[in-house]
């Protein structure tokens, strides 16, 4: 019987994880750290809640990644929560980026730029410490802020709140009403829509629609994340994506945690790339693709065959 290892600090994913890995003929088991795993199988992360603990994340996938083939490729753990880090290797497919560690070139940029403008902190999802500057002098302040007493990030899970301070990561603000979320699980993909609160022009994770059918907006999309999921190496990932004024596609960032919704949320919406299935739940597709030979032994779970 092959073994399935889950690394879940948190109390939610890796019941059903373990549940779905037992309905596929693994045994199961949850572990805290890496240094438990005593034999081979197959192994999944689920990254700390806490980011005092990110870092530990790495250690635990080196030493999991020694005798288990792991669903989430290393790169993606070591850039989670890192955006200035997705930004030095994934720029290329984002809208114009900049970061800045001078005060002085963040204030001679932002005199100059186009508005509104982006700016985010590294850490942070479903928009958490996105901020929108509407014109240069809301930037000239953000940025001294930036480079002075700093800016709170909020970490969210219960976690003590942080300062940004030293750096300044600034991105093209793109008009949209919908972020899209393209979900890679193996060589299957599932894709949801976000909208924008009314009262914020950026989109969030709690009003999220899978989709059912395609479409040649769709199609378009899916062509575009499965290039995108190639060049980074990446067999199970959320990428956010949105639609630029000239009609392509640009990438916002990427996660290696959960490819939205939850575990227990997943009964509606349509699986793409994997024959057009309805929807299952997500580890389930994950062991479907896996004995479909998505991920293999003699490869890093990040590599595309």
């Amino acid at each position: 019987m092959p073994n399935f290892f889950v690394l879940d600090e948190r109390q939610i994913w890796h019941k059903a994880a373990c549940q779905a890995a037992r309905n596929h003929g693994y045994s199961a088991r949850r572990i805290f750290a890496g240094v438990e795993v005593q034999s081979e199988g197959v192994g999944f992360i689920r990254p700390h809640a806490d980011w005092r603990k990110l870092p530990t994340n790495r250690i635990d996938d080196e030493l999991m990644r020694g005798r288990l083939l792991m669903i989430q490729d290393r790169a993606q753990v070591e850039v989670y929560e890192d955006k200035s880090e997705q930004f030095m290797q994934w720029g290329d497919w984002m809208p114009d980026t900049w970061r800045f560690v001078f005060e002085s070139d963040a204030q001679a940029f932002v005199a100059q730029a186009d508005y509104p403008l982006v700016s985010k902190a590294n850490e942070g999802a479903s928009s958490v410490n996105v901020r929108i500057l509407k014109d240069k002098a809301e930037a000239q302040q953000h940025i001294a802020q930036l480079f002075g007493a700093g800016i709170e990030v909020n970490h969210g899970a219960n976690c003590p709140n942080t300062k940004q301070r030293g750096y300044a990561l600034l991105q093209r603000f793109i008009p949209h009403t919908t972020t899209w979320r393209v979900n890679a699980i193996g060589d299957a993909r599932a894709v949801f829509k976000r909208y924008c609160y009314k009262d914020r022009p950026v989109a969030q994770t709690g009003n999220v629609d899978p989709t059912y059918e395609m479409s040649d907006e769709l199609e378009s999309l899916l062509e575009y994340a499965d290039r995108v999921f190639a060049a980074i190496g990446s067999k199970w990932c959320a990428l956010d994506i949105l639609k630029d004024v000239d009609g392509s596609w640009k990438l916002l960032e990427t996660s290696l945690a959960w490819p939205w919704p939850s575990p227990g949320d997943c009964d509606n919406g349509t699986i793409f790339r994997s024959g057009g299935k309805k929807w299952i739940q997500m580890f389930d597709v994950m062991f479907d693709e896996l004995e479909r030979g998505a991920w293999t032994a003699n490869e890093s779970a990040g590599a595309l065959a």
